[in-house]
């Protein structure tokens, strides 16, 4: 199988930011052109998940087994000094079923205790699934209810909702 290694597209803001005084970013109500679709597309379009705080991994997999894992679009080494936290996390998705994927390069997110200041808290690295666990699990379903009015996402993202 001829396979051209992609990198993970850089998920950006639909809303356009600015930077305040301390170099943080600040979200205005302005619609960034270029994603509006977020905003006019419907269930089977726009997917609103989880961010994972982490780094961008991807496997490879021909003839059903994992042939190389990337980290964008550098080859990460099945021995590697440095990254074998990314080996790590592999290794845990794949025995949690996580990797059983079709042929194919399949995008996640290796997080753990050497990424990030490890929010999650885990005690081990592992690879997500991008395609599939996060799919399942980390989609947010109030998405489509609502009208998308930057109030209304304001509201959605700070203020809790009973369900």
């Amino acid at each position: 199988m001829e396979l051209h290694i992609k990198d993970m597209p850089k998920l950006e803001s639909p809303l356009i930011r600015t930077l305040n005084e301390k170099d943080e970013y600040l979200v205005t109500s302005e619609i960034n052109q270029e994603y509006s679709w977020v905003f006019e597309g419907g269930e089977d379009e726009v997917l609103a998940t989880e961010k994972l705080d982490g780094t961008d991994v991807s496997i490879v997999i021909e003839n059903g087994m994992i042939t190389s894992i990337w980290n964008r679009t550098t080859r990460i080494p099945f021995f590697c000094k440095g990254k074998e936290f990314i080996i790590e996390g592999v290794l845990e998705a794949f025995q949690k079923g996580y990797a059983d994927l079709p042929d194919g390069q399949w995008f996640g997110e290796c997080i753990g205790p050497k990424l990030n200041g490890n929010p999650y808290k885990l005690e081990k690295h592992i690879w997500i699934p991008f395609n599939t666990f996060c799919r399942e699990h980390l989609a947010y379903k109030s998405w489509h209810k609502y009208p998308k009015t930057f109030e209304n996402i304001i509201d959605w993202f700070f203020k809790p909702v009973a369900e």
